[in-house]
């Protein structure tokens, strides 16, 4: 299933790229807004020295050679029109007020600091100074009439005042930074986006992998990170499409466990290198099989036998055994191998009891059906086996052997003599005694053996047993 579809819908991604993208371009436009009002205030300090200069030059032609009281007050009063001002003042030389905004103070002599240095520069100044809580600026400059100076002009303007002759300046500065971040929230979600689009795409395919559907494919091509992503996502779920169809094709000829063992390279491919493990061994066959075999269509036999193998599989499987192969109608199982499992013992004599309680489910089936029942012998044993691949270079099989595995099979073959259908060697017993209750057969020989066999019966779970 190929995924084609990549809309660029708003994800959180971009949305959060976006903020620290704005708060850093809002970070950058607020220390260029400081910058560009502190020259501003700066570019309005220097205008108004200009505007002193011009000032000083025309008090200098009202006061010498003859003093004009109304161009001086003209001149004043015109400067209150200037933006910015606050007030405006001429001084003689000996700091005498001859003109002010503020007619109170015409005829004083001004005493303050600011006046006294004032009058001592030859040139233009810019003083600071607080009063009553404001801070102000006063720009002066002296009065020249011919080379001798006459007097120092004062124009005094505020921080606020200054400021709000800034205001035009600062809603142009914060209109365009409110649109840069606009346009940057908007460029980055787009552009970020755009870039991002595989990615819901990649957690939707994703989570239908998780599911187990392996035919998802993303078809998105670039030379990008995000590009290479897609296509090692592509090359994962071809991996896991591979992986699967060999588990569930070779899984029909051996058990999952050694499948998953070959996959993972857990267990070695490689012709011999087996391992001596600790394990128990369960084998069973079909009583008088050859007999029932004969009365039977082989298409008849063939599908009764899936039908038996199947209980059967499914009552090993369901107590983490692993069934190693079917020798006719016998069944090879084994537990503890090749993933080991603790109680290897007792997972055994639970699942012969469960194959025995799904066989009577199944006969009653056949019976119903004018078929004979079914019967069987189940022996146990534990011991060491060796867990490797037999055979030769064309044809392998990954199977356990040893002596464990003998004698389970000679075993096995004495249910008959013994009138037994599950029956379990020493090492079992004294491993399981605590869970199930058994009759004690005794000493036994074993074809192929010199050493007896102490064979116990197993006549079912003890009422007391814990699971």
């Amino acid at each position: 299933m190929k995924i084609k579809n990549m809309k660029i819908n708003l994800n959180k991604i971009a949305l959060k790229l976006s903020l620290f993208a704005s708060l850093f371009v809002l970070a950058i436009i607020g220390a260029m807004t400081w910058i560009l009002l502190q020259q501003g205030e700066q570019l309005m300090t220097t205008e108004m020295k200009l505007r002193s200069i011009a000032y000083a030059r025309s008090a200098g032609e009202a006061i010498s050679p003859q003093l004009d009281t109304f161009t001086l007050h003209f001149n004043t009063h015109e400067m209150m029109k200037e933006k910015g001002v606050e007030y405006a003042g001429i001084l003689d030389a000996g700091r005498k007020v001859l003109s002010h905004t503020d007619p109170q103070k015409i005829g004083s002599v001004d005493d303050s600091p600011i006046a006294l240095i004032a009058s001592r520069s030859k040139d233009a100044l810019v003083q600071q100074y607080s009063s009553h809580g404001v801070s102000y600026f006063d720009i002066s400059a002296p009065v020249f009439s011919g080379n001798r100076r006459t007097g120092t002009v004062h124009i005094g303007s505020t921080r606020a005042s200054v400021a709000s002759s800034l205001k035009d300046s600062k809603r142009k500065v914060l209109i365009i930074a409110g649109v840069a971040i606009v346009l940057d929230m908007l460029g980055t979600i787009f552009i970020v986006g755009w870039m991002l689009r595989p990615l819901p795409v990649l957690a939707k395919a994703a989570r239908a992998v998780g599911e187990g559907r392996l035919d998802m494919q993303i078809s998105f091509s670039t030379t990008d990170e995000i590009g290479q992503l897609t296509q090692a996502f592509n090359q994962m779920v071809l991996s896991l499409r591979e992986k699967e169809m060999i588990r569930s094709t070779f899984g029909r000829y051996m058990s999952k466990e050694v499948v998953d063992g070959f996959l993972n390279g857990k267990v070695s491919m490689e012709l011999g290198g087996g391992e001596l493990k600790e394990m128990t061994v369960l084998m069973s066959d079909i009583r008088g099989f050859t007999e029932f075999s004969e009365k039977l269509p082989p298409q008849e036999v063939v599908n009764l036998l899936n039908r038996y193998f199947t209980e059967m599989v499914h009552a090993i499987g369901a107590h983490s055994g692993t069934v190693d192969k079917f020798i006719g109608d016998a069944i090879l199982a084994v537990f503890g191998w090749p993933v080991y499992t603790k109680d290897h013992e007792k997972l055994a004599v639970k699942a012969a009891l469960d194959m025995k309680a799904r066989l009577a489910v199944l006969n009653e089936t056949l019976v119903k059906e004018g078929r004979k029942p079914i019967a069987i012998g189940i022996a146990i044993h534990s011991g060491k086996a060796v867990a490797g691949n037999i055979g030769s270079q064309e044809k392998v099989q990954y199977t356990v052997i040893g002596d464990a595995v003998n004698v389970t099979s000679r075993m096995e073959a004495g249910n008959k003599e013994y009138g037994t259908d599950l029956i379990v060697s020493q090492p079992v017993y004294t491993a399981t005694k605590e869970h199930f209750e058994f009759k004690d057969i005794g000493e036994k020989p074993v074809r192929g053996r010199t050493e007896t066999v102490h064979i116990y019966q197993v006549l079912g779970p003890k009422t007391n047993s814990r699971p």
